[in-house]
């Protein structure tokens, strides 16, 4: 019986990065590996040579999406494993309808996002960037977040989606009893009851929130949904957060009203990436920017292409992987 091959594509500087040695020798206990040893992603001619007698394919970011056409060269490819982010655009309907496993590791990335966003609660309750600014620009000695320094304790929060990232930000939040409302029309009134949550509509979230923090996914439903109305209904001195996608807000309602002073942000994604030089938003002292980095931390990274041969070997053992995701799953998910 020939030996089951498997195509892992990231190329060699990606692969330094991702690929623990865990994960290497995981994969290479389920047959031959074909390694991308080139310093670039393969096109998709590149790949359909490959393909022919490959069972398990390892993809990442960058790597190029499969086809129909691509699909007609691969007839024992059998399960897919995407160590990166988004799996919308990996597989067509035809992969799925014809039975091939898609396997999605954003449950690894949720972990450092929702870590993010507790970090970001937590930073700007405290207000501590003017402090720092106190002592390492003006090297002074002065308590200049007096009466806007505060707590996360008992806050109101308001998330927008129990997606993956929202709920490991409902289990962060635990131990600081904030009162946590969601939007989310998936969300079923008996599960929000489950996770200890509130479901309200989305204007009064924005309404009565002391903190708003996003994570819907990219779907045609979620195209600009937060808009003028909803950051005109914040409190002063609300906070809103972003780490999902600007497409989901109405970027440029938020700057308006950032520009007021009335209500905070941090914000990690933006409608241009990287943000222009002279985008409004690096000026506003009442905005912390980070470029898009919310998902990165070397743990999670590694622990992506684990979490997909883990999967995978689980897959071949005959037993049910953890990670797939199903035609339907995929049209709600970021």
């Amino acid at each position: 019986m020939a030996e089951r091959r498997i195509l892992f594509l990231p190329p060699v500087k990606l692969a330094k990065v991702i690929l623990s040695e865990r994960a290497r020798e995981i994969l290479e206990d389920l047959g031959e590996v074909i390694w991308n040893d080139s310093d670039r992603d393969y096109t998709q001619e590149e790949l359909a040579n490959l393909l022919p007698d490959a069972e398990a394919v390892v993809t990442s970011w960058g790597s190029p999406s499969f086809t129909s056409e691509l699909l007609e060269k691969a007839p024992k490819l059998r399960i897919v494993g995407h160590a990166a982010g988004s799996v919308k655009h990996l597989m067509p309907k035809e992969g799925y309808d014809r039975g091939i496993i898609v396997l999605s590791s954003a449950s690894v990335i949720a972990d450092p996002v929702a870590e993010y966003t507790l970090w970001a609660m937590l930073h700007m309750q405290r207000n501590l960037a003017c402090c720092e600014k106190v002592m390492k620009e003006e090297r002074g000695w002065r308590w200049c977040n007096e009466g806007t320094s505060h707590e996360l304790f008992f806050k109101r929060v308001g998330l927008v989606s129990a997606s993956m990232v929202g709920r490991r930000v409902i289990e962060l939040l635990r131990p600081f009893h904030c009162d946590v409302m969601v939007y989310d029309p998936y969300l079923g009134e008996e599960e929000a009851a489950a996770l200890g949550v509130r479901k309200v509509s989305l204007l009064e979230l924005f309404a009565t929130s002391d903190i708003v923090s996003v994570h819907a996914p990219t779907t045609p439903e979620t195209h600009r949904m937060i808009g003028a109305e909803h950051f005109k209904a914040m409190r002063e001195g609300a906070l809103f957060i972003n780490t999902a996608r600007s497409w989901v807000v109405d970027q440029t309602a938020m700057v308006e009203e950032l520009r007021t002073g009335r209500i905070r942000a941090v914000i990690d994604v933006f409608d241009q990436e990287p943000l222009p030089p002279g985008d409004p938003l690096r000026t506003m002292d009442n905005v912390f920017l980070t470029p898009h980095i919310a998902g990165y931390t070397v743990e999670a990274r590694l622990r992506q292409v684990e979490a997909i041969a883990e999967d995978m070997a689980r897959f071949f053992a005959g037993k049910s992987p953890h990670l797939a995701v199903s035609w339907d799953r995929l049209r709600i998910m970021a």
